[in-house]
């Protein structure tokens, strides 16, 4: 994927596990709604990775190992400075 492919899948992973949190919220025993939200999470998790080797971090749960280094990911454009929120 390029980097505006991988940052449509990010939102979309993300607004999924968002909205299945909500409903597990009121339905905490929903096996189902339960492992989506943990295959959702996990695609999630690999996206931001994926992004942060490619492009730089993009929240701060992968700061720590796209910048071993050093503290970089501010030298990388922001989302919304190339189109990308």
């Amino acid at each position: 994927m390029n980097r505006r492919q991988l940052l449509n899948h990010i939102n979309q992973v993300s607004f999924a596990v968002d909205e299945v949190k909500l409903y597990l919220d009121t339905h905490p025993c929903d096996a189902e709604a339960l492992a989506y939200f943990h295959e959702m999470s996990r695609q999630r998790r690999r996206a931001l990775e994926e992004y942060a080797a490619a492009y730089g971090p993009l929240t701060v749960d992968t700061a720590d190992s796209s910048c071993a280094e050093r503290w970089d990911w501010v030298n990388e454009p922001w989302p919304w400075q190339e189109g990308g929120c």
